[in-house]
């Protein structure tokens, strides 16, 4: 990853001329992040200086603070300038954004794959394996087209319009025309109902454990959320811009699932 463009906003260069022993300051936008290349070519050696909410950053926080807007950046990194919340609160309240829209990804993404599939989980007792993994690889493949476009509105401005309200519906796991019903995980009262519960638990590979922190945001998380509220920070947007990188993450946490449920029903005949 391109640390400098990751951190605009959430640093300060200098560059200290060989020439005349002086440090100029250096504000750090993408021009001027260009112009240092531009300078030590011209034998003008830059320096880094991380401030402390870059310090604080790491891996998938740092990854999210990428893609957030400018102007959100901006704010993140003045609010820790100024003393009103840490660097760690930042990386937290990240943190805590992407799990909150890993989870989002999840539950829409299993009622996908259950809206898409009706004649599968029709016919639970008898799906194949294959079956069951040509289902998922479709619903995260629609998943992912899903997003696309989503990208593609927001960069030309359009996040507010009917087509991205459509394309949010249709993540939502309701699929245009599909209805809201879906197919009943309940048995009724005999054994024949109670096997095909079992079966159906088996072939879907969207199951989540209980408390799992992959989605569950922790303490400190929850606190540095409520901390950068009362700052006036919106964490919808937070979340927003986490959506790609979650869907990423629960496309791939689903591949593995879905392919350790395959093993398995090749294991009983299916």
């Amino acid at each position: 990853m391109n640390v400098q463009l990751a951190l605009t906003g959430a640093y300060s260069t200098s560059s200290a001329s060989s020439a005349t022993g002086t440090t100029q300051p250096r504000t750090a936008d993408n021009n001027q992040i260009g112009g240092a290349a531009t300078s030590t070519a011209e034998s003008t050696k830059d320096t880094l200086s991380l401030s402390p909410l870059a310090a604080s950053l790491k891996g998938p926080s740092l990854d999210l603070f990428n893609k957030l807007k400018q102007n959100e950046r901006t704010l993140l990194s003045g609010l820790v300038d100024s003393g009103k919340v840490t660097g760690d609160d930042v990386n937290n309240v990240l943190m805590g954004s992407l799990k909150m829209a890993r989870s989002t990804a999840f539950m829409n993404g299993g009622r996908m794959f259950e809206s898409q599939n009706r004649g599968l989980f029709a016919r639970a007792a008898t799906v194949t394996a294959d079956e069951m993994l040509k289902a998922t690889d479709d619903t995260l493949a629609r998943r992912k087209e899903l997003v696309a476009r989503l990208g593609e509105l927001d960069k030309n401005g359009q996040g507010g319009s009917a087509d991205y309200g459509e394309i949010l519906r249709a993540l939502s796991g309701v699929e245009p025309g599909a209805g809201t019903d879906q197919p009943s995980a309940e048995p009724h009262g005999n054994s024949r109902a109670t096997a095909h519960l079992r079966q159906t638990r088996l072939f879907s590979p969207y199951y989540m454990k209980l408390g799992d922190p992959f989605f569950i945001r922790n303490g400190e998380e929850e606190a540095a959320s409520n901390k950068l509220k009362e700052a006036g920070v919106s964490l919808s947007s937070l979340t927003d811009a986490a959506r790609g990188m979650a869907e990423d993450n629960v496309a791939d946490m689903v591949q593995q699932q879905a392919s350790d449920r395959a093993e398995i029903m090749r294991r009983n005949g299916g």
